[in-house]
């Protein structure tokens, strides 16, 4: 398929997206995302962000009211939340209650299902985010936003191309191979292609698009995007490895993922204990019913 003819066809997907519950999340991630990126941010640009979506604003109450946060006293304003837990906490808090909505949807079909997928993107974020902060010593607040998006393509094709996403699924799990492989087969483009357009159109920053599009495939990237798609990459290895949630790419290339630790400068032991810490609080939101369908 020539190139100019793969972009069209997404292209005409995303506009089906636009005029979808999907596109409802933009404003506010892109928000999240544009404050997390602006270093003169301040809790009150992210406390208008999430008031004028009232739906999110209730989740992040839930949220900072659970027993997880150990609150003594009931929180009822997002102001109060922001003091006690704190402004970092409350855009992660943010950004996936808002994220979480287009994965919530009950529909497991050949071992693939949302919330599977949910907590593949959770686990990724929070492995990506721990080794900025442990083995870069950043904070990884964009490690962790293109975590829970970087598989958004997925979602996109199970929506929009149903008939089509059925097919790649069934050759994906009976032909044993990646699912980005089954995509090329049946559709021309992947996932990783849908997510890097749709990021691209809803004005996500440069470096978050670059690290979607380049998930499976980092080596290559320009170098000043090169850390955080490196490290995405990494990261969904890992996940992928290790089976939490949805695998999509069950054949992986070692050789790769050696470059790439080399390039990042990453020792195997000290990831092997970041994923540790990964799992136990993958353990604890399981625990929390995080992975969970909302029933209304």
């Amino acid at each position: 398929m020539r190139l100019e003819e793969k972009k069209e066809k997404i292209k005409r997907i995303i506009e089906m997206v636009d005029q979808s519950e999907i596109s409802s999340i933009q404003s506010v991630v892109s928000g999240v995302i544009n404050v997390i990126n602006d270093p003169r941010s301040s809790a009150k640009d992210l406390k208008d962000i999430i008031e004028i979506d009232p739906p999110l604003t209730a989740k992040v109450l839930r949220a900072a009211n659970s027993a997880y946060y150990y609150s003594p006293n009931r929180i009822s304003e997002i102001q109060h939340a922001v003091i006690w837990i704190g402004f970092d906490v409350l855009k992660e808090i943010a950004l996936s209650q808002k994220v979480w909505e287009v994965f919530d949807q009950e529909d497991a079909i050949d071992g693939y299902s949302r919330v599977s997928l949910w907590k593949h993107s959770v686990a990724v974020a929070l492995l990506g985010k721990m080794i900025y902060r442990m083995e870069f010593g950043e904070r990884g607040e964009n490690a962790y936003a293109a975590g829970l998006v970087h598989d958004i393509g997925i979602i996109v094709e199970h929506q929009f191309l149903k008939k089509e996403f059925k097919n790649i699924l069934s050759k994906t799990k009976s032909e044993k191979k990646n699912l980005s492989k089954s995509e090329y087969e049946v559709l021309g483009f992947n996932h990783a292609e849908v997510g890097e357009m749709l990021a691209e159109h809803w004005a996500f920053p440069e470096e978050f698009v670059v690290a979607i599009r380049h998930h499976h495939k980092p080596d290559g990237v320009e170098k000043e995007f090169s850390k955080l798609a490196s490290t995405l990459y990494v990261s969904d290895y890992l996940c992928q490895e290790r089976g939490i949630g949805y695998c999509d790419a069950p054949v992986r290339d070692g050789n790769l993922f050696r470059k790439i630790l080399k390039k990042l400068d990453l020792k195997g032991y000290a990831l092997d204990l970041i994923v540790k810490d990964m799992e136990s609080e993958i353990i604890k939101m399981e625990a929390q019913g995080i992975f969970q369908y909302e029933t209304a």
